[in-house]
């Protein structure tokens, strides 16, 4: 019986088997490290959502940045202490000139920040019922107080520049009036002039503003050292630098029909700031021909001015529209011309201020800026002859009150 050749190759034997929980513990890690990484990449890829910013802790602070008008109930309340301790005034005359601020600091408190007053009364309220002690904060200087005052009515200005049309008219007449008060405190308070050029103006800021719109500068923290720049309307070489502007259409014929229709369109308001411009100028010219000869210069340079201001911006509108001139071959002159010539002319100033303020309103941009410049210095100019500040919260060509501005120093 012939047997089978033996196999020449070595038996193998079969692996030891692992152990169960080995194989299992293997395997529950495997899920785990595939679950994690799935979590992780779900993580990173979401980490800037809302959910996982909080889950993590990394939920950015936001931060809402401090507006120009937060700084006047707290100047209203420093002028409140001020008047409380008469240690703070040097006389009635500053005494005056800070309950004109107080005055003024309320109605745009009112104005600007709507239930402010009434938030604050209650405040005062609920601390009048504690045991807190009284504070031992020396009341702020009349120096110091204008400083404030000049530096928030420029940060009003600031916002004004690129806040719409309504805001604007609103928080730019603030803030002029805001600045000019500032100037009124430290001269009642016997500051020589050199002090009260070197408080900050709107002019200096809005002209750095024009030509370098992405300063981040604060134009309440920067100061003058001179005399402010001055406007189109009280020097030719401003009004030479004069940007474009937009004209939406040609002014009315008659003013009254605009607001009869309550038109505030760019053409409409810049064309009454010619007209303005060029009455003006009339008036002086025919006041330098019937004063003495100390006055008659000045008159005739006034209208020189106004006359050229006129002119240039006058030319923008007819190339953008062909309007009718707005120049009369002659005006009506002030009620009083015959008597007082140079006060009749002068009773025009302080409405051009406020004609260049809206006008500015409705431009954008370096327009703006510079005819928010053109405001500020034809206010200074208004409030140097007339003795009164220019009140830039009333509508241009409404009756005033008799006493309605404080007395310049």
């Amino acid at each position: 019986m012939d047997q089978h050749p033996m196999d020449p190759r070595h038996p193998v034997s079969p692996a030891p088997r692992r152990p169960r929980t080995t194989v299992r513990v293997l395997a529950v890690a495997a899920v785990v490290a595939v679950a994690a990484a799935t979590l992780g990449t779900g993580v990173y890829l979401n980490r800037e959502s809302p959910t996982w910013q909080r889950i993590l802790g990394t939920e950015p602070i936001i931060e809402v940045p401090p507006q120009a008008t937060d700084e006047l109930p707290v100047l209203l309340d420093s002028v409140d202490y001020m008047l409380e301790h008469a240690a703070t005034s040097t006389g009635a005359k500053t005494t005056a000139a800070l309950q004109g601020a107080r005055s003024m600091l309320a109605g745009h408190v009112e104005l600007l920040t709507p239930g402010a007053l009434e938030a604050a009364a209650a405040s005062a309220g609920a601390a009048a019922g504690t045991d807190a002690p009284p504070s031992a904060v020396p009341p702020l200087t009349p120096a110091e107080f204008s400083s404030r005052l000049a530096g928030a009515g420029n940060g009003l200005l600031h916002e004004a520049l690129t806040a719409p049309e309504q805001e604007a008219r609103r928080l730019s007449g603030a803030g002029f009036e805001l600045v000019l008060q500032a100037r009124t405190v430290l001269s009642a308070a016997g500051a020589p002039q050199a002090a009260i050029d070197a408080l900050p103006t709107p002019a200096m800021e809005l002209a750095s503003q024009a030509t370098a719109p992405s300063s981040e500068a604060s134009p309440a923290s920067a100061s003058s050292t001179g005399a402010p720049a001055a406007g189109p309307t009280v020097d030719k070489a401003a009004a030479a630098k004069m940007p474009g502007f937009t004209f939406s259409a040609c002014p009315a014929p008659d003013p009254a029909d605009s607001k009869a229709t309550g038109s505030t369109d760019s053409g409409q308001l810049l064309g009454e700031v010619i007209d303005a411009a060029y009455r003006m100028g009339y008036a002086y010219d025919v006041a330098g021909a019937r004063t003495s000869a100390g006055l008659r210069t000045a008159a005739w340079n006034r209208s020189e001015v106004l006359v050229v201001f006129a002119d240039a911006l006058e030319k923008q509108l007819d190339a953008a529209h062909d309007c009718k001139p707005l120049r009369q071959p002659a005006y009506q002159l002030p009620a009083d011309a015959i008597s007082n010539p140079m006060d009749a002319a002068r009773s025009g100033e302080a409405q051009l201020a406020l004609l260049l303020r809206d006008a500015a309103a409705s431009q954008a941009g370096e327009p703006r800026a510079y005819l928010f410049n053109a405001a500020w210095a034809q206010g200074l100019q208004a409030r140097q002859v007339t003795g009164k500040v220019p009140d830039f919260t009333a509508v241009a060509g409404a009756p005033k009150p008799a006493d309605g501005s404080p007395p310049a120093g």
